[in-house]
């Protein structure tokens, strides 16, 4: 295989699998969301690039040439988008990252943010961050721990209450999880979880946020935002599901950071 061959046949490789990659969860799981649709997108534009490679270069190289200050302009207001892009989505990876290895006091209260409930079943993102957190509560038998997550249009019951079966079924007592089961966002996760954590024994210094390793940094950015003390108790997302919730993710940071 000659260089100009391996220079082509990357790209659409990477590309292809890509496509398949952000495809599976629609497939398996039916999630459909801006995560995925965004990366098959871009996995599309990176398999055809790969393709018809020669095509695009002729095509650019005569937009450079032939296409005069209007087309040049084009070329280059293109290269400084995508630049851009690609430097936001390194530096949100990064505060992801560093949101996630942020670990909260022993003695810290827990709040497990919660997922999509499929009837009464929990997700399997949701199960990542309940095993997560018995592991965590087993380690500090005194924690008081929040099981946070209201009622969606198509779930037969509350993300708390799915929790709460779940936990205690698998020998966490009942008397240290308290549900809050009326929050249908973020903010409201933890805003209600303090809340309720105040009235069954005061105010907590310091909480323990359960979630999804790209989720941990919105959720922190809030806890800031709202005055709280929080470290990450990260649970790691099955990885053909991690691309699509990453890239739904840096639309959320976003979304977050300029709100």
């Amino acid at each position: 295989m000659t260089e100009m061959e391996m220079i082509r046949i990357v790209p659409a490789a990477a590309g292809a699998a890509g496509m398949i990659l952000f495809l599976m969860p629609a497939v398996v799981s039916g999630i459909i969301n801006i995560g995925n649709v965004t990366g098959f997108c871009l996995s599309a534009v990176l398999f055809f690039y790969g393709v018809f490679r020669g095509r695009i270069h002729l095509f650019l190289q005569a937009a450079w040439s032939h296409g005069g200050i209007p087309g040049r302009a084009a070329l280059i207001f293109v290269c400084l988008a995508a630049a851009c892009i690609a430097v936001t989505a390194l530096l949100l990876t990064f505060l992801m990252i560093g949101y996630a290895l942020r670990r909260p006091a022993e003695d810290a209260d827990v709040i497990i943010l919660g997922c999509e409930v499929k009837g009464d079943r929990p997700s399997r993102i949701l199960i990542r961050r309940m095993d997560t957190a018995i592991a965590w509560l087993q380690k500090h038998p005194d924690a008081r721990c929040v099981l946070s997550g209201g009622k969606g249009g198509t779930e037969m019951i509350s993300e708390a209450e799915c929790m709460y079966r779940y936990m205690t079924a698998r020998g966490i007592g009942p008397e240290r999880l308290l549900k809050e089961d009326r929050s249908v966002s973020t903010r409201e996760n933890l805003l209600f979880s303090v809340d309720l954590l105040e009235k069954e024994g005061g105010a907590p210094r310091e909480i323990a946020i359960v979630t999804s390793e790209f989720h941990e940094a919105r959720a922190g950015l809030i806890a800031k935002k709202l005055g709280l003390h929080a470290g990450a108790v990260t649970a790691i997302t099955p990885l053909w599901l991690l691309p699509t919730f990453y890239v739904r993710e840096l639309y959320g940071l976003l979304y977050q950071i300029f709100l």
